[in-house]
């Protein structure tokens, strides 16, 4: 009897084991979040550039869409300016979109279901300065 339930115990750890590596291999809840461009596009006279990007999720972040602004030459040691930050748990590229109104301007749709982190009314970093108008979907 007591052989029994040391084999059943024993089993039952190892399966569990098991299955906790499948489960920590399939669904990367410790993994760092990866970050995928969308869309980059400079303005109509290759001053300044405007780059979005998403950002996968994990076990404690949603996944979101960042819209940063740089220079057109953009040099890899300065960071770009975040813009716009949106999230949510079902967030999808189609949910943000932007494009240059004119030379000054650049015009930003969103879903009105994102959560919105950040949103300035317009650039401190990139010269000349682009006024963000924002246009809720």
């Amino acid at each position: 009897m007591i052989k029994k339930i040391v084999i059943g115990i024993l089993l039952l750890g190892f399966i569990t084991i098991i299955g906790l590596l499948v489960f920590m291999a399939n669904f990367e809840i410790f993994d760092e979040p990866t970050r995928t461009e969308l869309k980059a596009e400079c303005d109509y006279e290759s001053l300044r550039k405007v780059k979005m990007t998403e950002m996968t999720g994990n076990a404690t972040a949603k996944k979101s869409i960042h819209i940063y602004a740089t220079d057109c030459n953009y040099d890899e040691n300065k960071k770009p300016e975040p813009i716009f930050v949106a999230s949510a748990g079902f967030i999808k590229p189609k949910d943000v979109s932007f494009e240059w109104k004119n030379f000054d301007t650049l015009t930003i749709r969103y879903n009105k279901k994102l959560q919105i982190f950040k949103q300035k009314t317009e650039s401190e970093s990139v010269n000349p300065k682009i006024i963000f108008e924002y246009i809720v979907d």
